[in-house]
């Protein structure tokens, strides 16, 4: 009887960014109540293409009288501050157009269409960073812990959808500052030789890759879509309404389940 051919691996990447918001009180006008969101989307490396030229469609679409619109670099931010008044006009002229209603819609209708496709999976993790400064006794702001716990989810969950689905796959995060990257990278090699609570470090070890810091102006696709993710959960962590046009239940719909239709739990994880 002929031997069975082994199933080759596939390939994966998931694009990571972050988010951080918070409630304001209109009497004091102090910011208070801080959610803290690492998310973003699997890709299978063999689809990467298609994410490249949807994007470039959706900005040929968006910045149809631009010469060369490819170039443009997406970030919701930009599109909020246009939304809000608060855009530097100066700095980013390509996006006082989202000043208006009309414009906004379109770019989301457009966005919410690439997700559609249905090739790319939503994880992350979100923890609420008063309750955990109040829970474990920390006084004042600890980045260290929010991202090491954040982290910790979302590649216990990338790593059962690499086994689920018999792959290997690295990260891609989108550049802060030198120190901060360098914090960021040790913490993923420390889990990925450790493990973690539900994931051991042979599985770890054998799954995941590698961690790359991407700077923004290297126009990475992946990064970009990955860019409209993580700020979403973080309102709705943190008990605040989503922006007038928005794709959050597009968003909601295509996270991980881990094939049991979980997706609270496997998909984006709130903790606190």
């Amino acid at each position: 009887m002929p031997s069975k051919k082994k199933s080759s691996q596939r390939h994966y990447t998931l694009y990571l960014d972050e988010s951080e918001t918070h409630k304001h009180n209109p009497h004091t006008h102090k910011k208070y109540d801080y959610h803290f969101c690492m998310a973003g989307v699997i890709v299978q490396d063999d689809d990467y293409y298609i994410l490249q030229n949807d994007i470039n469609v959706l900005k040929g679409i968006i910045w149809n009288d631009y010469t060369i619109p490819e170039d443009i670099i997406l970030h919701q931010k930009n599109i909020s501050d246009a939304e809000d008044g608060r855009l530097d006009k100066n700095k980013y002229p390509e996006y006082e157009r989202f000043s208006k209603n009309i414009n906004r819609k379109n770019f989301y209708k457009e966005l919410k269409t690439i997700f559609t496709k249905g090739i790319y999976t939503i994880v992350g993790g979100s923890i609420g960073e008063s309750e955990l400064n109040t829970a474990f006794s920390i006084s004042g702001k600890n980045n260290t812990d929010e991202y090491l716990i954040c982290l910790q989810m979302l590649l216990e969950n990338y790593c059962h959808f690499l086994c689920l689905h018999n792959g290997i796959g690295r990260v891609i995060y989108e550049s802060r500052e030198l120190k901060a990257d360098e914090r960021l990278r040790d913490k993923f090699y420390h889990i990925k030789l450790m493990g973690s609570m539900y994931i051991d470090k042979y599985t770890t070890g054998k799954r995941l890759l590698g961690i790359d810091i991407v700077e923004k102006s290297a126009n990475c696709a992946g990064l970009q879509l990955a860019d409209f993710v993580p700020n979403s959960f973080a309102r709705e962590h943190t008990g605040i309404s989503q922006s007038k046009y928005n794709i959050f239940s597009t968003l909601k719909y295509f996270r991980y389940d881990g094939n049991i239709g979980d997706k609270d739990r496997f998909g984006v994880k709130y903790m606190l």
